[in-house]
């Protein structure tokens, strides 16, 4: 065999052993060249199975197609790929032993069922009506699929991902466009109440809270108590490689989010709008029977698509995308294409479906203004940090109110005196962020401070409280039950915390020349401050120039979110999503080689041929074995084939040369408890750690006692890499 590291062909074998039940022979190879050491496998080619269908027509056996039929049985279920690859795995290798030329459909259908241990259907649950539109909807699905799938055979898997991510594109721009007409229908009914009246000002306050309280009855009441929002929830399906969104998010955030913020909760529509857009890409892919990589691109694909059709952002929407939702690994890179491709096209519907108004004038920037952006940007880093902190020590005191409802009271509580004193506060504040540089008295109209806000002095105080108090009434508004996002909130910490600066350096006499503009750093702020909260460095760039218009502060913005995506990280090592996840339990950090570490041993690396060996047996026997196999180690079994210990071939070394104790000796004398012990569904990653923690070579597998076989490190860590070389790509 040739050398993997030194190509020489010349090389001696050092231990062979048998595995797959005989079925197969491993063997140890050392190189003569170089020493080194490798593993081959030499196993019987057999005749192909075949499989005969209904009509009598005979085709190769396909284990892929037990695993796509598996799937789509499991699909509205919460089960892991591990699970079903060891299910695959399991029927491949009784199929295998068995040997039978031929297989008919229903014996073999019928075999993952049994593999798993499921229970079957009862006869009398299929005249149910439930049934029966189960049954419906599986034979539509049947018939869409084949519909479908021949365009897959003809366009290729790449053209065929393209296509969708179109798709995926076009829905969710429709979503994006819904959900602020839903927002803005709202608006215009709260709008019907005088402002002019005396009573509006204490009334408007209150509106808030029939946002809060309709979340928190479709909560509790509709989806009794299992609705998520935030982004945590996809976050956690990309890296547990699953990819999976339930079908009601598809639409139910678009009802939610666009009345709760509508009403005036203090939050933004972009969270959900991502979720929504995410959710329509994973039900794609799941009805389509897409695998588990492609399903969580048209994911990613649904989340860029969203935020570029919130903000009419396609390139900021895909490095979204890339940097909040996706792996960070360089196999996310290519995804770049349908990323594009899908925001382009929720751009275009969205804008035809709801035109985009004109956002921010800017001017250009002038060099000398460097230093101040370098500020700003520290700035930005900091409050970003205050903003993640605070929202996991807010959700903790929420955490103690078990009551939904008084968390909705005490939600809406905050929110009334909030937006009572401070109305700039009031829904996602976009149009605020307007005002704030042509009709700065908006800001604090209908307050019973506004004579004292009137003050430029006082103003630019409040300017600059806002930055905190937007963030404090923006997370008690989500945690106390509404639906919404922090992504506008920070938008609009952000503006403030510019403009606050900019003007602080103009009333204090300190912009020498007058080439610090407040339009300049109102729109910086806004990308330093989500760059930071979201350790989104791209996303924040890209964000504010596309929406602005242009590229005339590029530079200025790569400095900001650069300094502030810098500054945040090395306080609060995960954004704002993965900081929730962590405080919930969870660990947002999958990397892809991780998650080989996650899947379960395949019952092809059991060998279950070891040599056993009885309590009872003597040291003859014992030897009379090690002479007959190449076994380091020897299981020791009682007489219901449960697994008593081990014996090692350094356990039997110090009677060697005691032919006295030969026949005196017994097996029950020498053996020992082993230390590690499998079961089936472990890990690879629980059995490396068994390898490292106790310093063994091979480790007994026991179902319930039972022995089952010994897996090996060197099989372990072949399989290990030879998922690590052979994972796909996302496209």
């Amino acid at each position: 065999m040739r050398c993997p590291r030194c190509g020489c062909q010349e090389d001696r074998v050092i231990d062979s052993r048998a595995s797959k039940d005989g079925a197969a022979v491993r063997r140890r190879r050392e190189c003569t060249a170089c020493g080194h050491r490798f593993t081959t496998h030499e196993e019987i080619i057999q005749a192909e199975l075949k499989v005969v269908k209904r009509d009598n027509s005979r085709e190769d056996f396909d284990p892929n197609k037990i695993r796509v039929g598996i799937e789509k049985a499991c699909w509205k279920r919460d089960v892991k790929p591990e699970t079903i690859d060891m299910v695959v795995s399991q029927v491949t290798s009784s199929l295998e032993a068995d040997r039978r030329i031929h297989r008919r459909d229903p014996e073999h259908g019928t075999q993952p069922r049994e593999e798993r241990g499921a229970p079957r259907r009862k006869e009398h649950l299929r005249e149910s009506p439930s049934a029966m539109r189960f049954s419906f909807l599986s034979w539509l699905h049947g018939h869409f699929l084949r519909i479908v799938n021949p365009f897959q055979k003809t366009l290729g898997e790449q053209n065929y991902i393209i296509l969708l991510s179109v798709l995926v594109g076009l829905l969710s721009g429709v979503a994006g466009a819904l959900m602020k007409i839903v927002e803005h229908l709202v608006q215009s009914l709260v709008a019907y109440i005088p402002s002019d009246n005396a009573w509006a000002v204490w009334v408007l306050p209150a509106t808030p809270a029939l946002g809060v309280f309709f979340c928190i009855f479709v909560t509790q009441v509709i989806m009794r108590g299992k609705y998520e929002r935030g982004l945590a929830g996809v976050i956690m399906s990309v890296k547990n490689r699953t990819g999976a969104v339930p079908l009601h998010k598809t639409f139910s955030h678009i009802i939610t989010s666009g009345i709760s913020v509508g009403f005036g909760v203090s939050a933004g529509l972009e969270a959900p709008v991502a979720q929504t857009g995410a959710a329509i890409g994973s039900n794609v892919a799941r009805s389509l029977l897409l695998n588990h990589e492609n399903r969580i691109l048209l994911l990613a694909c649904g989340g860029a698509a969203g935020i570029s059709a919130m903000f009419n952002a396609p390139v900021a929407g895909a490095f979204f995308a890339m940097e909040i939702l996706l792996p960070k690994t360089a196999s996310a890179i290519p995804a770049i294409i349908p990323l594009i491709l899908s925001s382009a096209t929720a751009l275009l519907v969205s804008q035809q479906l709801h035109p985009p108004r004109p956002y921010i004038d800017l001017l250009q920037w002038n060099i000398r203004a460097v230093p101040y952006y370098v500020i700003l940007g520290a700035a930005a880093g900091l409050v970003s940090v205050f903003v993640i902190k605070m929202y996991t020590r807010i959700s903790k005191q929420y955490g103690h109110v078990k009551n939904p409802w008084v968390k909705g009271l005490i939600g809406s509580a905050i929110l009334y005196l909030a937006i009572l004193m401070f109305p700039a506060l009031r829904g996602d504040g976009y149009h605020f962020i307007r005002h704030l540089l042509t009709e700065p008295e908006a800001l604090y109209s209908g307050s019973p401070l506004a004579a004292v806000f009137s003050n430029p002095w006082v103003f630019l105080l409040l300017t600059f409280l806002l930055v905190f108090l937007k963030a404090l009434t923006s997370i008690s508004s989500l945690e106390s039950g509404s639906d919404g996002g922090i992504f506008a909130p920070s938008m609009f910490i952000g503006a403030f915390l510019g403009y606050s600066i900019s003007k602080f350096v103009h009333m204090t006499g300190l912009a020498w020349g007058g080439y610090i503009s407040d339009a300049n750093f109102l729109a910086i702020g806004m990308g330093g401050v989500l760059a930071g909260v979201m350790h989104a460095p791209l996303t924040g760039m890209f964000l504010i120039a596309e929406l602005t218009g242009g590229y005339k502060l590029f530079i200025p913005l790569m400095i900001v979110s650069a300094l502030s995506t810098f500054v945040c990280r090395k306080l609060c090592t995960h954004n704002v999503y993965k900081t929730m996840i962590m405080f919930h339990g969870g660990d947002p950090d999958g990397t892809s080689d991780a998650d080989a570490l996650t899947r379960a041993i395949p019952d092809e690396l059991i060998e279950k041929d070891y040599l056993p060996l009885s309590e009872s047996d003597s040291m003859r026997t014992v030897l009379n074995s090690v002479m007959k196999t190449h076994q380091n180690v020897f299981p020791v079994l009682d007489r219901d084939g449960r697994l008593a210990g081990i014996v090692t071939l350094d356990d039997i070394r110090h009677y060697l040369l005691e032919t006295s104790l030969y026949d005196v000796a017994l097996v029950f004398d020498i053996m020992r408890t082993p230390e590690a012990v499998l079961k089936p569904g472990d890990t690879l990653g629980r059995a490396i750690d068994l390898f490292e923690k106790h310093h063994e070579t091979e480790v007994p597998v026991v179902r319930d006692g039972a022995y089952v076989g010994f897996v090996t490190k060197d099989r372990v860590l072949d399989r290990y890499r030879y998922l690590i070389e052979n994972r796909r790509e996302l496209f």
